[in-house]
């Protein structure tokens, strides 16, 4: 078998379907945890020097409390030195540069991010998705409920990923002095 795998690697053969005598592997990963992990890994590096406590896959709430059922798990909470939180999502999906059809973000995805506000207390939520060609230079795109829950989104160049975070970590920043300006 590992005379197979190398053989791939060395002879570059790709791991599409064709006819003939030899067999291939298929190579998966699942991208949108490879995505998460990464966005996670390198958001810590560029908060490093706050003193905001960063929590990734958070477990500390349920959507019903009496039975506890149905864990809330987002992807990264941060909590910052005045105690506001903020829930960062990772999605590994291709938006599209149509508001008509909400961009092609999932109702479900807007659910879930709804029910974290609220039961996190964080009035600050952010869909990080990576960015396409289509969306590439997009003006900022938020959607705001009537009770305060706001969602925005924030596009990640995955080659560029520390240039991308910078700007996320200036809006936090900005966002962190707003709050204790108030």
């Amino acid at each position: 078998m590992l005379m197979r795998w190398s053989r791939v690697f060395l002879m570059n053969k790709s791991f599409t379907t064709f006819s003939g005598g030899h067999n291939a592997r298929a190579l998966l990963f699942p991208m949108e945890k490879v995505f998460e992990s990464y966005i996670a890994q390198q958001l810590k590096k560029v908060l490093l020097d706050l003193n905001w406590n960063i929590s990734t896959q958070d477990k500390g709430y349920y959507l019903f409390d009496s039975p506890r059922r149905f864990a809330l798990q987002p992807d990264i909470v941060i909590v910052r030195d005045d105690d506001t939180k903020v829930i960062l999502d990772t999605k590994w999906k291709s938006l599209v540069n149509n508001p008509r059809t909400n961009y092609g973000i999932s109702q479900s995805d807007m659910y879930q991010m709804y029910a974290y506000s609220k039961k996190y207390g964080a009035s600050e939520i952010c869909l990080i998705y990576p960015v396409n060609m289509e969306m590439r230079n997009h003006e900022d795109i938020s959607f705001q409920s009537d009770d305060g829950v706001k969602v925005n989104l924030f596009f990640v160049d995955v080659a560029g990923i520390e240039g991308s975070l910078l700007i996320l970590r200036s809006q936090l920043l900005k966002k962190s002095e707003g709050q204790m300006e108030k």
